[in-house]
């Protein structure tokens, strides 16, 4: 798989605006780093973000009979930024109707276009973009022992709303599994999110982080929604004690893997989905099938593994949904709740928000034989805390509630919500607020390495 992300949503406001705004043809540029290195099979296509654009005036824009051209000095200052800044190269232009694809007259420019650039640009991929009616759609070449070609599956935009530009418009009635008399499935949500955000859910690749108590929540939404393209990650077997709160799994299910039970649940639901299993997060893994999706969902339990799904999400400028519950029964009466934090390229990272135990992030990266140990003397003991199937279910809403408002544009998420199911002393009651959220913590060693990303630069 392959995308191009716009962590700064200004970035391709500028674009779409200069694009837009055009009587005939007009260009713009990208420059953009790599954020999975596709080396060993560069068939699957790059992972790119943008860093910086540059647009291109119609005084240096040219035409002829066979077609629009930017103009050679104008092209000179774009190649030779990139090669000074050490950046991959997209290049933008527009059509005046839809659905985006490239003409003929394209097709015969991009392949010595992209050679050239591949020679000036070594080991750099390039990529292609055409625009139309609001969406894109994107090629990219990359050179490994040879030239490799493909189309680049996701081009996403972060802000305050989640956009899947390249998403194919969804037809209520035929790619939404709609009835002979022209009724959709998602016909009664459509109103509320819209044929944009259902294109976006549909397109976006997910990759949720444990199948468990919340996670089988989070999989049975994502596909009652119409998510077609789901990652589920886990290493547990179902077991009796699940089967309380395991919402993908019945009794029939106890032995088989988490991940085996919700692909048969998800397939059951939406035929269509696109489900693959894959095992759960490691503490020496570099996970690469986590540095390529569109949004990463982590239902964990351990801050060892919390930590390392932030960790992945700031250092590919993937949005992470983190999900956690829990009860302390050591008082009465028992605080019962859970937490949503949603974590964004240029926002406080889970670090920055003190929302990770060092002290259990530190025996989860210990190896075995020394976890052994720490139990001996009362650390990590391990004992499970008690679960209930209604704190997750109310937890996993909030945060889709949070991700649909998201992705239809409807509001800005709220990025740290509390779930309360105990209330104050004298206001007993369910309780959801989301929280003041903190500037970013520039000291912190998990997000600060990867700051503000630079504004426009005129070619």
């Amino acid at each position: 798989m392959s995308t191009m992300k716009f962590t700064n949503p200004q970035h391709w406001r500028q674009i779409e605006d200069h694009l837009a705004g055009a009587s005939g043809e007009r260009f713009a540029f990208a420059f953009t780093r790599i954020l999975l290195d596709r080396d060993d099979n560069l068939r699957l296509g790059p992972v790119l973000e943008v860093v910086d654009i540059a647009l291109v005036g119609d005084a240096d824009t040219e035409h002829d009979a066979t077609g629009w051209y930017v103009s050679d000095q104008a092209l000179d200052r774009v190649h030779n930024q990139a090669v000074v800044t050490g950046s991959g190269l997209a290049e933008f232009h527009n059509h005046c109707y839809g659905p985006p694809r490239f003409s003929p007259t394209d097709r015969a420019g991009l392949q010595p276009s992209a050679e050239y650039v591949l020679d000036l640009l070594p080991g750099l991929p390039y990529l292609a973009v055409v625009w139309a009616e609001g969406q894109v759609h994107a090629e990219w070449w990359a050179t490994g022992t040879s030239t490799s070609h493909g189309t680049v599956d996701t081009v996403t935009v972060l802000g305050d709303q989640l956009r899947v530009l390249s998403a194919a418009p969804t037809d209520p009635t035929e790619e939404l599994g709609g009835d002979s008399g022209g009724a959709g499935r998602f016909d009664r949500q459509l109103p509320l999110i819209g044929p944009a955000g259902q294109a976006t859910v549909a397109a976006l690749r997910v990759a949720v982080v444990g199948a468990g108590g919340t996670g089988s929540q989070v999989l049975l939404q994502l596909a009652y929604l119409g998510f077609g393209n789901v990652l589920v990650l886990d290493d547990d077997l179902v077991e009796v004690t699940n089967l309380n709160r395991l919402v993908t799994a019945g009794s029939a299910d106890v032995g088989i893997a988490k991940t085996e039970a919700a692909l048969r649940r998800l397939r059951a639901i939406d035929p269509l989905m696109r489900v693959i299993a894959a095992p759960g997060i490691t503490v020496t893994g570099d996970h690469p099938e986590l540095r390529d999706v569109d949004l990463i969902i982590g239902c964990v339990d351990h801050d060892g593994p919390r930590q390392r799904l932030n960790q992945i999400a700031v250092e590919t400028s993937t949005p992470y949904l983190d999900v956690a519950t829990g009860v302390d029964t050591s008082i009465t009466p028992s605080l019962v709740g859970g937490r949503v934090a949603l974590i964004v390229p240029g926002e406080p990272c889970l670090q920055c928000l003190g929302e990770l135990d060092p002290g259990e992030v530190a025996r989860w990266a210990k190896p075995a034989d020394q976890q052994r140990l720490d139990r001996l003397h009362g650390y990590g003991t391990g004992e499970a805390n008690p679960s209930v199937v209604h704190l997750n279910a109310l937890t996993v809403s909030v945060a889709m509630a949070e991700l649909v408002a998201w992705i239809c544009g409807s509001r800005p998420p709220a990025l740290w919500v509390d779930v309360d199911l105990t209330g104050a002393t004298d206001r007993p009651g369910v309780r959801v607020a989301p929280r003041i959220l903190p500037g970013r913590d520039v000291t912190c060693l998990a997000c600060a390495p990867y700051g503000a990303a630079v504004g426009c630069r005129p070619c």
